[in-house]
C-alpha cells in the first residue's frame, strides 16, 4: 500500500515535471523561516505569508548552524551518517525529541535537531527533510525571486554571526532580505529596538518581553500577540533592496 506521503511526493514531482507549480512551491515572492525552531515558521503561518515547508521550518536549530547550513548548501544537514535517532530513554515524551545530529551536536552542543520527526529511522520524514532543502535551493537559486527570510531566537547571538548569514544568503542567484528577531525576555515589557548601521540586505530587531518563548509562542498570549502584530508590521514594509 503506497503511503500519503509517498503519493503527495509523487504528484508533485509529477506536477513539477508537466510545468505545473503546486501550490506548495516557491513562487516569485517568499517568505522563508530560518529558524531557529517552529516559532518563526508558525508566526508565518498565522500571518498567511508561509505557503511551504522548509527544513528549517519545523527543526531546532541555532544561528551558527543556519550559517553552516548555507555555507554547505544543506549538505550535513541531509547526511545521513549524521542523523541519529535518540533513544527513547533520553526523549522528553512520546512524540517529541525523536532525532539528533552528531555533526552539529559537536559544533553547537544541540542535544536535539529533529523534535517530531525521525529522519535517521523514517524514509518518510527523510524525504521530507530533504524535500523542504530542495524547496529552499529553488527559492534561493532562481533569478529574480525575491525572498524575505525570517529568522528569530531568544539566544544572545553575535552580530557577525548574522552578517555571516546575510553574506551567504547575498551569493545566490536570487534577491535576499533578512529579518532577523532578537527575542530578549524578562523586561519589564514589550519594547523594539532597532539596530542601526547595517546594509539595505539586513534588518535586526531586539523584541524585549517580560515572558519567555514556550513552544510555537511565548507564555504570555497578550505578548504573543504582540510579537505576531509586530512581524506583521515588519512584513509589510518592502525592503529597499526590492524598490
Amino acid at each position: 500500500m503506497t503511503s500519503p506521503g509517498a503519493t503527495g511526493g509523487l504528484l508533485g514531482a509529477l506536477g513539477r515535471l508537466l510545468g505545473r507549480r503546486d501550490a506548495r512551491e516557491p513562487g516569485g515572492h517568499n517568505h522563508v523561516s530560518l529558524g531557529c525552531n517552529c516559532q518563526m515558521a508558525h508566526v508565518l503561518k498565522t500571518l498567511d505569508l508561509r505557503h511551504w515547508s522548509g527544513p528549517l521550518d519545523w527543526i531546532f536549530s541555532m544561528p551558527g548552524m543556519v550559517r553552516d547550513c548555507l555555507d554547505d548548501d544543506f549538505a550535513a544537514l541531509t547526511d545521513r551518517d549524521q542523523l541519529e535517532s535518540i533513544p527513547e530513554a533520553e526523549r522528553r515524551g512520546p512524540d517529541i525529541w525523536r532525532g539528533r545530529h552528531r555533526l552539529y551536536r559537536e559544533r553547537h552542543g544541540l542535544e536535539c535537531v529533529f523534535n517530531h520527526h525521525d529522519p535517521a529511522a523514517n524514509a518518510a520524514d527523510y524525504a521530507f527533510l530533504t524535500e523542504g532543502v530542495r524547496r529552499l535551493r529553488v527559492a534561493l537559486d532562481t533569478p529574480g525571486t525575491e525572498n524575505r527570510l525570517w529568522m528569530m531566537t531568544h539566544l544572545h547571538t553575535p552580530r557577525e554571526t548574522i552578517e555571516a548569514i546575510d553574506d551567504l544568503l547575498g551569493r545566490r542567484a536570487s534577491r535576499n532580505h533578512l529579518t532577523f528577531l532578537q527575542l530578549q525576555p524578562e523586561h519589564p515589557g514589550v519594547a523594539v529596538v532597532e539596530a542601526a548601521d547595517l546594509r539595505p540586505t539586513l534588518r535586526w530587531l531586539t523584541i524585549q518581553t517580560r515572558s519567555t518563548p514556550v513552544g510555537l509562542r511565548l507564555a504570555d498570549p497578550a505578548e504573543d500577540a504582540q510579537l505576531v502584530e509586530i512581524i506583521r508590521t515588519e512584513a509589510a514594509r518592502r525592503p529597499v533592496l526590492f524598490a
